[in-house]
């Protein structure tokens, strides 16, 4: 079967690896490739890059129709072919841009090579950004966006904040502003050059849109979404837009909203209940999906190394009330990884006597009580806290009575 042949119907993760080889070669690239099924992506031992992450160009490749599948595998063969950037600066600044990305890419840079045994990415040229976005330097072309670390401003003589600031100055420079009226109020980027997200960075283009006090989304890299009123019906449709846009666009950026506070976007705290609710859910299912992903590179990472240590599941149940919350699990005798939940539940599992025994605590409630049993991990972008010890029988009857 030739690769043109796989292109008339959707593939299986497996047959859409076999596209992406298959354009890889096309396009030159001679090395060795191995497809890695688990975290869907190719490894490419000996290339600059290491490996080739699938998931974009997947989602990508199947939401395309049957006559753009072409033009989708064109544009992402570039990823397997060697792009140099120019040794200077004064080559290099016009194609720099800030991007912003979940903190959930930084975590897979640092995390996904150490499940294969290879030396992590910590040296991206990082800006916070809010809760759970951060800001990052991208070198563009025409079809592959790179982003930099702190060695290359290094070779180039170039501070990050000299840097942030020229890329800032080029994404003002790309085009004027481009949107769509969604509702009275309502208005969604429309550049679709996966730069939408960052023009939140560019306060004087947004007030032209949406006015003095706008409540903006990033929900994508392509897509920013305005109010520019503070109205009940007009956040919880905003809200409804950004869920849509991060469950057909892929890509997402952040589940906040926010406002410009002395020329800065910070995060905007709604103050109508069903608002914050809303919110609160969408941030909910993001995390679900943040801490599924960091949970597979760990114990990929855990199971080479021969670390016995359980990284426990953030889950998400609906209650009595129809709201959802997050909860995870606490197992005595078990040394474990817990995710930050809004519930916990501990329990014993074959202990003599002590078989079936749980308790369903809140998250503050379990701190202030079992807080000296639990150690905060460094370097997880989404927080961790390990534990061995179980609590005693003392702390269990405080918290059954909380």
């Amino acid at each position: 079967m030739g690769i043109l042949d796989l292109f008339f119907r959707k593939p299986s993760p497996e047959k859409f690896a076999q596209i992406a080889m298959g354009a890889a070669r096309e396009r030159g690239f001679q090395g060795p490739m191995e497809f890695d099924a688990t975290n869907f992506r190719i490894l490419m031992p000996g290339a600059e890059s290491g490996a080739v992450n699938l998931h974009n160009f997947y989602h990508d490749y199947c939401q395309a129709s049957r006559a753009g599948r072409r033009v989708v595998v064109d544009k992402y063969s570039n990823l397997f072919v060697q792009t140099d950037i120019p040794d200077t600066f004064e080559a290099a600044k016009r194609k720099l841009l800030p991007v912003l990305r979940t903190g959930a890419f930084l975590q897979a840079a640092q995390l996904g090579p150490l499940a294969t045994g290879a030396a992590p990415n910590t040296g991206f040229a990082v800006n916070d950004f809010s809760l759970d976005t951060v800001m990052l330097l991208a070198w563009d072309t025409e079809h592959l966006t790179r982003i930099l670390d702190t060695s290359q401003l290094d070779k180039w003589g170039v501070s990050k904040e000299t840097a942030h600031a020229i890329a800032l100055d080029n994404l003002r420079d790309l085009a004027a502003e481009q949107f769509v009226q969604l509702g009275a109020n309502l208005y969604a980027s429309d550049w679709n050059d996966a730069y939408d997200s960052s023009r939140i960075l560019l306060p004087d283009l947004v007030h032209r849109v949406a006015g003095q006090h706008p409540v903006v989304m990033i929900p994508t890299r392509g897509r920013m979404l305005l109010s520019a009123s503070h109205d009940r019906d007009d956040l919880l449709t905003l809200v409804t837009y950004a869920q849509s846009a991060i469950q057909t666009e892929g890509r997402r950026v952040s589940t906040l909203m926010y406002e410009y506070v002395d020329g800065k976007a910070v995060p905007y705290v709604p103050a109508d209940e069903e608002v914050a609710r809303k919110l609160a859910d969408l941030r909910r299912v993001a995390l679900q999906e943040d801490y599924a992903e960091q949970k597979g590179l760990l114990d990929q990472r855990y199971e080479q190394d021969g670390t016995d240590v359980f990284v426990a599941t953030y889950m998400l149940v609906k209650g009595e009330n129809e709201r959802i919350f997050s909860v995870s699990t606490w197992t005595a005798g078990v040394e474990a990884l817990l995710p930050e939940t809004d519930r916990i539940v501990l329990g014993y599992l074959d202990e003599p006597g002590r078989e079936g025994r749980r308790w369903n605590v809140a998250w503050a409630d379990l701190v202030a009580a079992a807080g000296h049993l639990m150690v905060r991990e460094e370097g997880f972008q989404l927080p961790r806290w390990r534990v061995t010890a179980f609590p005693d029988e003392a702390i269990l009857s405080a918290l059954a009575a909380e």
